[in-house]
């Protein structure tokens, strides 16, 4: 994101004064933050001056880091399904393996990658080096037909990313719905929540990828007629990728040809880029969920998008 230099010192500026404060603090919710005009781009002229922040309906006092300046490090799990019924999907992801950590974590971030079918399999802890990342999801195989454990993946990423520092981005491959969790959507969305997880969506249908597939990719007829029935059984159901990206400040990027899960990897390259880092400390006098409503009041035609909760120990 560029901005003036003159935004930036101010920015930078109102990190240095405020953060002294913050950190007298036992704790700081992080308000990840993605601003844009009635035209779709980006606002990017902002200063943590424009912001107002509500915790429970309280305004607080709030902070901005800016990401460029390298203040807020990314831990980026990469959360992809390996069914039998993304044996189509995943001769796309493979080629991708490389964009993901330089054009989201950068060189200060870290990325791991896990995949979810019937079983849970970490493939590769956190780690700075891209080549680890880009070989483990080149290895990408895909499992039995049936299970998709969405849901428990979340849960098991929250429970890794509690003590990782800076920003927390969980970025979901998958189709757009769970199969097979013992964990419950409500359950999935709380650890997330209470994290401070962004969650973003690149998801696909099954079949309807089978239309535009190259035929080596294709599979059995067997298979095929899973994808669909499992795709009619689905219609009408919620789209959980969807409604986790809205509810932590997220975006979901659908996709069915390899172009397009190259673009939505550049498009979350560009968003987590783009966005404004805003903190604030956590009240310590009122344990429990809160809900957070971020401003800008001089510009009300402005469109905002970020994290609606956190949970105060």
């Amino acid at each position: 994101m560029r901005r003036t230099a003159a935004c930036l010192l101010c920015c930078l500026g109102a990190v240095t004064a405020q953060d002294r404060t913050f950190r007298s603090q036992a704790k700081v919710v992080q308000v990840p933050v993605i601003v844009t005009g009635k035209d779709g781009q980006n606002i990017n002229d902002l200063t943590v001056g424009d912001f107002r922040v509500l915790d429970n309906g309280v305004p607080q006092t709030v902070a901005m880091d800016d990401f460029i300046s390298g203040l807020a490090p990314i831990s980026l799990a990469i959360a992809i399904q390996t069914s039998g019924t993304s044996k189509l999907a995943l001769a796309k992801i493979r080629q991708v393996g490389g964009m993901i950590q330089p054009l989201v974590t950068g060189t200060k971030g870290q990325a791991a990658v896990v995949t979810f079918d019937r079983e849970i399999t970490w493939l590769q802890d956190f780690t700075r080096e891209s080549a680890k990342v880009s070989a483990a999801v080149k290895s990408l195989k895909a499992g039995p037909a049936a299970g998709a454990r969405m849901f428990d993946t979340i849960a098991e990423v929250a429970d890794r990313m509690q003590q990782r520092p800076g920003r927390r981005v969980l970025l979901l491959i998958s189709e757009a719905r769970d199969d097979g969790s013992k964990t419950k959507f409500q359950d999935a969305m709380e650890a997330v929540e209470r994290e401070g997880i962004e969650v973003f969506g690149a998801h696909y249908s099954s079949y309807a990828m089978s239309w535009i597939s190259k035929p080596e990719d294709f599979p059995e007829q067997g298979e095929l007629n899973e994808m669909f029935f499992a795709q009619l059984a689905r219609l009408g159901t919620t789209n959980h990728v969807k409604a986790l990206a809205l509810a932590t400040g997220g975006s979901d990027f659908p996709f069915l040809r390899e172009h397009g899960i190259e673009d939505a990897i550049q498009k979350l390259g560009v968003e987590v880029h783009s966005q404004y880092i805003l903190s604030f400390p956590q009240r310590g006098d009122a344990a429990g969920l809160h809900q957070i409503e971020v401003q800008v009041p001089n510009r009300p035609e402005l469109r905002i998008r970020s994290r609606r909760v956190y949970w105060a120990d």
